[in-house]
């Protein structure tokens, strides 16, 4: 095997997708290399030469081995979690490739057409996109049932839906922690569901102070109206671009009597965040870190993934939240029905 390094990582973050280095283990002239280790039960990478990437699980008490016939492919024994962990992972592709991938990918191809005629069409099958991305949430809930305890459900963090599964997974976080008392991974369990509540309906929302498409630093909170959306958008969001017209008419049509559109930008490229911007005609306030997931925002508000929104009073209270389309227009209706 041509291999030139081999390193160890160990996830840290709450959704399992930030990483501190364990160790670069010495690879010989011929390819070959052995390593043993006492790890602490966590998630964790090993990268073989940038081409192969082994995610594996280790719990107290597991003798695990691996071994790696070649530089593209692996084995591993020892580790009931990484089977559940593959199990789940599995199943996860299964269902995004059959219900998700499809008809998201119709909608980026539409867009792509940037055809003025395909207008009414971009925002139904944006609301079929939304919707097959909550029955996909959904189905991964029941496979997360599955896990038990197991370190195993802390990758799957990433995709929890804390209002309409709440009650489940605090349960599973106490549990959780009273098996794996003392370690990291429990506190970040933990952590996740503590986060998970703030942003239920009910919660109040956080401040976020973040710099416009001209670099002015603008507050959630001074710019707030009677009710105002939080919306996370990306320039690059299939689903996110098809609903810009369907807000500009709703903030057209409610802005005098106190709605306000916040935008957050989930961005990696501040050039295409603020043409996507000018391109879609989104008027209102329109913030980034341009930092994309990794940013304090996305963090506080547990946005993993895209379209998300929180509709909030002049309190910050969250009223609602990933409503799209003719949801979200008849929530503002009845809102304001008084004015």
């Amino acid at each position: 095997m041509d291999i030139e390094n081999v390193l160890l990582y160990q996830a840290k973050g709450l959704n399992a997708n930030e990483y501190d280095i364990v160790d670069t283990l010495s690879v010989e002239a011929d390819g070959v290399f052995s390593e043993s280790y006492s790890l602490e039960p966590n998630f964790y990478r090993l990268i073989i030469h940038d081409s192969l990437e082994v995610p594996f699980i280790a719990d107290s008490g597991q003798n695990i081995t691996m071994n790696f016939p070649s530089a593209t492919d692996y084995e591993i024994s020892g580790s009931p979690d990484t089977e559940l962990y593959e199990e789940y992972e599995e199943f996860r592709l299964e269902v995004l490739n059959d219900i998700v991938i499809p008809i998201r990918s119709e909608l980026e191809d539409m867009l792509a057409e940037n055809n003025p005629d395909n207008a009414e069409r971009i925002e139904r099958l944006g609301d079929r996109v939304l919707r097959a991305e909550a029955t996909y949430r959904d189905t991964l809930r029941s496979a997360v049932e599955k896990m038990g305890t197991s370190i195993a459900i802390y990758p799957t963090m990433v995709r929890w839906d804390g209002d309409r599964d709440m009650e489940f997974y605090e349960n599973l976080a106490a549990e959780f922690s009273e098996r794996h008392q003392g370690l990291r991974v429990a506190d970040l369990v933990s952590e996740k569901v503590r986060i998970l509540e703030q942003v239920s309906i009910g919660g109040e929302v956080a401040e976020i102070v973040a710099p416009d498409t001209s670099g002015v630093e603008q507050s959630l909170y001074d710019n707030m109206g009677k009710y105002t959306l939080i919306d996370f958008f990306g320039s690059w969001c299939g689903p996110c671009r098809s609903e810009s017209a369907q807000l500009g008419r709703m903030y057209d049509r409610y802005n005098n009597s106190g709605f306000e559109i916040f935008g957050f930008g989930i961005e990696f490229e501040k050039e295409r965040w603020i043409g996507a911007i000018e391109k879609d005609n989104r008027t209102w306030v329109n913030v980034s870190t341009v930092d994309g997931y990794e940013s304090d925002t996305a963090r506080e508000y547990s946005v993993t993934a895209l379209p998300k929104n929180f509709l909030v009073d002049e309190n910050g209270i969250i009223v609602a939240k990933d409503l799209h389309g003719r949801e979200l227009e008849e929530k503002l209706e009845e809102l304001f029905s008084d004015n």
